[in-house]
């Protein structure tokens, strides 16, 4: 095979700061979570949102991405740790994270913070507001439960933001080789060490990241434009779902810790295809819509 591979082979980073350790990884998806954290926010007062909802929302939504991310990295990818560790092996919310689980726990993130909740709490919210009298820490968490927030305006925000924090995420798999591929000649392959490797491969985090990086694009040249909420939603899922569904085709079988394939696609496969569908299904929604106030849509 001809060595075409121009991206030459590093170890992963780890930075010794003292009592803090921090590997490359960590510290590129901290600095992507910052920066989509601030793009969210500066979208919503764009929007007209209240900013404390778009960067609770924000968190919340991450941190449901985290947790069942794991769940799914333990569940879908890695079936015997329940079998060696039990419960404590779903427990461990920093050991593994799977993006298709990320993005699972994203969409119940949201479902829960602007529907559920404030359907649940929203009566109780206006009866402590109606009351007038100071709350105390119970009732300032019924209050932040129930506050009413419109689910495509909030969600589209976040949707917007998201590229932007997702490329250093990816960028931060890519700096730890978290994806290591197939055996390739391909320019963009790594030229990784013989020994253990065996040669240049594709590495999906940097694939993925330059990915992302044209859809952040995509999406900062479309900002000034008169979209509803939801167009960003339909929109990433319409660019992202196809290429990592290819991307996975280049993942290795040839070493160990190979993804495992179910009828013969990677779970993150089978869940860029049900990602692709919903983005359908939001497209339709929207090209049906007479007026994007559906559903609290509202328009942008």
């Amino acid at each position: 095979m001809p060595i075409l591979a121009l991206i030459p082979y590093y170890p992963p980073f780890i930075y010794d700061l003292g009592p803090l350790v921090l590997d490359s990884w960590a510290l590129l998806v901290c600095i992507g979570f910052i920066l989509g954290l601030e793009v969210a926010r500066a979208r919503g007062i764009e929007k007209g949102l209240d900013v404390r909802d778009v960067v609770d929302s924000a968190v919340f939504v991450v941190a449901m991405g985290f947790v069942v991310g794991h769940i799914v990295h333990v569940v879908a990818y890695n079936p015997h740790q329940l079998e060696e560790q039990g419960i404590w092996a779903i427990l461990k919310v920093w050991a593994g994270f799977s993006s298709t689980g990320g993005f699972i726990g994203a969409v119940f993130g949201c479902i829960l913070m602007f529907q559920v909740f404030p359907a649940v709490f929203g009566a109780r919210r206006t009866a402590l507001l109606e009351r007038g009298t100071p709350l105390n820490r119970l009732e300032q968490l019924l209050d932040w439960l129930g506050r009413p927030r419109a689910f495509w305006p909030h969600a589209d925000v976040l949707m917007y933001a998201f590229p932007f924090g997702w490329t250093l995420g990816r960028l931060g798999c890519f700096s730890a080789h978290d994806h290591v591929g197939a055996r390739s000649d391909f320019f963009l392959a790594v030229d990784f060490p013989a020994v253990g490797y065996g040669g240049p491969r594709h590495d999906l985090g940097l694939y993925e990241a330059l990915w992302t990086a044209v859809i952040m694009a995509t999406f900062y040249a479309l900002r000034k434009l008169k979209l509803r909420p939801g167009f960003f939603v339909a929109l990433w899922c319409a660019l992202y779902a196809p290429a990592r569904l290819g991307f996975d085709f280049l993942r290795h079988t040839d070493m160990r810790g190979a993804d495992v394939r179910w009828v013969g696609l990677t779970p993150a496969q089978w869940g860029s295809i049900s990602m692709a569908v919903a983005g359908v299904g939001v497209l339709v929604w929207l090209l049906r819509s007479r007026d994007g106030t559906e559903a609290g849509a509202g328009e942008e």
